[in-house]
C-alpha cells in the first residue's frame, strides 16, 4: 500500500507542476468548472419551484443535492475521467503495452495516472452550496447522519466510476469508446437532480445502476 500511495502521490505532484506551467490557463479552468456547476442551478432551482408540492424538495435542500454532485463530480473529472478517456488511446496506437510491462497494478496505474487538479474548484464549490443550503434548510448537525451521507455519496461515486470504467473497457472488443465517455458524462447529470423527480421506472434504474 505504501508503493501506491508514493506512486499515486507522485503522479498527482507532477500534475500540479504541468498545471503550474501554465498559470493562467489552469485559472481559467478552476472558475470555469465552478461557475458550470452554479449555473447548473439553474434548471434545478426552475424545476424545484414548479414541483415541490408533488415532491416534497425546497430550494435549500436541492441546492445540498447539487452541491454533493458538484463535489463528486469535481473529484471525478480530476482524477477518474481523464484516464477513462485515454483508455480507447491506450488500447488503439498500442500504448497498453507500456503499462503492462510496469512493475506495479496495470488497472490502477492506468485508472489514476492523469490528473487535473484545477477541477477541484469544483469540489470547494460544490462543498459550500451544500453547506448553505443545509444551513438554509435548518438540517440538524447531526455526526451520525453526516456520517450516513457522506458513506451513501461515497458508495454512489465510487460505483458510477466503476459503472463507466467498464463500460470503457469495452475497448478491447468495438472500435471506438469515445461515445460511450460522452454518453457517460451526460447520464452522470443525473446525478443533481432528486430521485423523486423522476418515474418511478428511471427511478429503479437509477437506483440499481447508480
Amino acid at each position: 500500500m505504501k508503493r501506491y500511495a508514493r506512486l499515486w502521490w507522485s503522479c498527482l505532484r507532477q500534475a500540479i507542476r504541468r498545471d503550474l506551467q501554465f498559470r493562467s490557463q489552469t485559472i481559467i479552468n478552476a472558475f470555469a468548472s465552478a461557475a458550470e456547476l452554479v449555473l447548473g442551478l439553474i434548471p434545478v432551482l426552475i424545476l424545484t419551484g414548479t414541483s415541490t408540492g408533488g415532491t416534497g424538495w425546497n430550494g435549500p435542500l436541492t441546492l445540498v443535492v447539487v452541491g454533493l454532485y458538484g463535489s463528486c463530480t469535481g473529484l471525478m473529472d480530476c482524477f477518474v475521467t481523464p484516464n477513462l478517456r485515454r483508455i480507447d488511446g491506450y488500447v488503439r496506437r498500442g500504448e497498453l503495452d507500456l503499462i503492462l510491462v510496469r512493475p506495479v497494478n496495470a488497472q490502477l496505474f492506468a485508472m489514476l495516472r492523469w490528473m487535473e487538479p484545477a477541477e477541484l474548484g469544483r469540489v470547494v464549490t460544490g462543498l459550500s452550496l451544500a453547506v448553505a443550503g443545509a444551513h438554509a434548510a435548518h438540517l440538524p448537525l447531526d455526526p451520525a447522519l453526516l456520517v450516513e451521507a457522506a458513506t451513501w455519496t461515497a458508495m454512489g461515486c465510487l460505483g458510477y466510476c466503476l459503472l463507466w470504467a467498464n463500460l470503457v473497457y469495452l475497448a478491447f472488443w468495438v472500435d471506438s469508446t469515445d461515445p460511450v465517455n460522452d454518453v457517460a458524462q451526460q447520464l452522470r447529470e443525473a446525478g443533481k437532480y432528486p430521485l423523486t423527480y423522476f418515474p418511478k421506472s428511471v427511478q429503479l434504474v437509477l437506483a440499481t445502476e447508480f
